[in-house]
């Protein structure tokens, strides 16, 4: 009898290259997805020591998971069990429990702290890339900045508000140099539709919710924190407003390579455009009621625009809104007041009386008008300027004698007579304006 044949050599079962690259890829695409979206790592512990008395029973100790797969639990397949219960099935032990590390606590200066991190970063060798770590270990954000233009909330701390210097970005942070272009990342630029002396304004798309913007960038870079607080008066003072009708509406700001960029509502046009093209009657009735509601609003809440003039009125869809708020002051004078543009402002401002800031946006809104109905732009110097100082103005062609008296007191040269915002808003030229269009 023949003897047996020997046992066949136990087969090891190597990883087909297909597997290969496909693990190789899964790998890659989890390291890209964290990479670019910047999310907080999460550190895996290693697997505890099995317990000498079940070595026995090795056949049913389950296989550790791989620390790349634990640590990003996102995959190029689809997850096949998400569901309330499959997560209930799960066996959690306190022991063998994943610890997310917060990303507050990556960002602290804090060098008790940041120690040990730093093994479990070395241990997994190349896995964060340099990139993402720069942007997630920054130096400890600064302070916030209060806004002027409000009343500081009793229950928030004094020392939020700039208790400390920061080592060298001063009271905001800076993105740009080595980090991502936030202005380039969440913006498509369309087109640049205005600038000025200080800023430059672009129409963007948002890459995100698919939306028109202008985004304003300041032209001068601002390196001290003096600077800085200036510019951000204007942010201020638009998120003191919050939202009005007749207000360009704002969204955010933030700071990137010492500049500052505001995202605003998107308008069609502003007034400027057209000026070489009289106003109309009607429109001018429209204009002047629309602009007066936003005045109103802004002056209840103590806050002057003192730059009123038709480069700042902007046309959205029919509706009047103004905008460009880098002169605005409270009214009570607590702030530094800026003069607007000498063509629109009112002789107390010339001769340095401030004591009726509010009446300041009147005389400068009624000269707004004047110079849109009229067709031609106001004189800088000269006999002519002096004459509208002194309340001499033109008749206004095409336009009622009533609307004409409204204008002419509104340019009156004692702020104290002219009218209100509220005032103007009851004057019988606008009684058309308030009835409703009859039903057919």
């Amino acid at each position: 009898m023949p003897p047996p044949p020997p046992p066949a050599p136990a087969q090891v079962l190597q990883p087909s290259p297909m597997d290969a690259d496909e693990t190789m890829e899964e790998k890659d695409c989890c390291i890209l997805s964290q990479d670019f979206f910047c999310t907080p790592d999460y550190i895996t512990p290693e697997m505890p020591q099995v317990a000498n008395e079940f070595d026995d029973d090795k056949e049913n100790i389950p296989c550790p998971k791989s620390p790349e797969k634990s640590a990003n639990p996102r995959s190029k397949r689809y997850r096949t069990d998400c569901s309330p219960k499959g997560l209930e099935s799960t066996d959690f032990s306190f022991d063998h429990q994943i610890t997310p590390v917060p990303f507050d606590s990556l960002t602290r200066d804090d060098s008790e702290e940041e120690q040990p991190m730093q093994p479990a970063l070395e241990k997994r060798g190349g896995y964060v890339s340099q990139s993402a770590v720069a942007l997630r270990c920054r130096v400890m954000p600064p302070p916030c900045v209060k806004n002027l233009y409000l009343n500081t909330d009793p229950c928030i701390d004094d020392a939020v508000y700039g208790g400390w210097q920061c080592n060298s970005a001063g009271f905001s942070p800076s993105i740009g140099g080595n980090g991502l272009s936030r202005y380039r990342t969440d913006f498509h630029e369309i087109e640049k539709i205005g600038s000025g002396n200080f800023s430059v304004v672009f129409k963007v798309l948002n890459r995100i919710d698919g939306c028109l913007y202008a985004v304003k960038r300041s032209i001068k870079q601002l390196h001290n924190d003096m600077e800085r607080r200036q510019a951000v008066k204007e942010v201020q003072a638009m998120a003191a407003l919050g939202s009005h009708e007749n207000i360009v509406r704002y969204f955010t700001s933030w700071f990137e390579n010492e500049q500052l960029y505001i995202q605003m509502e998107l308008c069609d046009r502003c007034l400027s455009m057209n000026r070489n093209q009289p106003l109309k009657r009607g429109e001018a009735v429209e204009l002047l009621h629309q602009i007066c509601k936003g005045l109103d609003f802004m002056h209840e809440r103590g806050i002057a625009h003192l730059d009123v003039k038709p480069d700042n009125i902007y046309v959205r869809n029919g509706i009047y809104k103004l905008g460009d708020f880098g002169c605005a002051t409270l009214i009570n004078r607590s702030l530094a007041i800026e003069d607007g543009d000498s063509r629109y402002m009112p002789p107390e401002m010339l001769n340095d009386k401030y004591e009726h800031l509010d009446k300041v946006d009147i005389f400068s809104l009624g000269a707004a008008v004047y110079e849109l109905i009229r067709g031609t732009p106001l004189p800088e110097s000269g006999p002519h300027f002096r004459s509208i100082r002194e309340g001499k103005i033109a008749l206004l062609p095409g336009c009622p004698m009533q609307f004409q008296s409204l204008i002419k007191s509104m340019m009156d040269h004692d702020p104290v007579r002219r009218p209100s915002a509220k005032e103007i808003l009851r004057h019988p030229s606008f009684d058309k304006l308030h009835k409703a269009p009859a039903k057919k």
